[in-house]
């Protein structure tokens, strides 16, 4: 596991089903510890969000609810779109100026983050927990680097 991770700088974090739980309108109740523990570690922190809901007005709501989450002052970017996950993933990337190897994207679904990650060469952590935790993955997402089921297993990792 160690080589896997002494390279990362930067970790980019989904944020509905990962960082938010969608049934308690709440951050999942590890997610400031695990902010606090990557911020005095020196990552740098990013979250990409998907709206599903085609609305200027959702797409602004999740913005100002990442803004003023409790986890917001941890983030040097936040990026919310309603149409393209992998095209945010590539603005934040691209903004961070670092090699993919050493960017961990972490995420609550294999088709979007983990298969991201895995076809542009980061390592990957799927967090498998609510909604989609049965979601597996297969050969069209590749394998996670990393499984987690609570945000705190991250601080094994990083």
């Amino acid at each position: 596991m160690a080589n896997e991770t002494k390279n990362i700088k930067a970790i980019i974090f989904d944020w509905e089903g990962t960082l938010f739980d969608p049934k308690t309108k709440k951050e999942f109740p590890d997610a400031e510890e695990v902010f606090k523990h990557c911020h005095f570690r020196g990552y740098r922190l990013a979250v990409a969000s998907l709206v599903l809901v085609r609305t200027n007005a959702a797409i602004e709501e999740r913005a100002l609810q990442i803004e003023t989450s409790p986890l917001g002052k941890f983030f040097e970017m936040a990026v919310v779109t309603d149409k393209d996950k992998d095209a945010i993933l590539n603005e934040i990337v691209e903004k961070l100026q670092l090699p993919r190897s050493q960017i961990l994207i972490v995420d609550d679904r294999t088709i979007r983050g983990v298969k991201y990650g895995n076809q542009h060469g980061h390592p990957t952590a799927w967090f498998q927990n609510g909604e989609f935790a049965n979601e597996l993955p297969d050969s069209s997402t590749g394998l996670p680097t990393f499984t987690i089921h609570a945000l705190s297993e991250l601080m094994q990792i990083v």
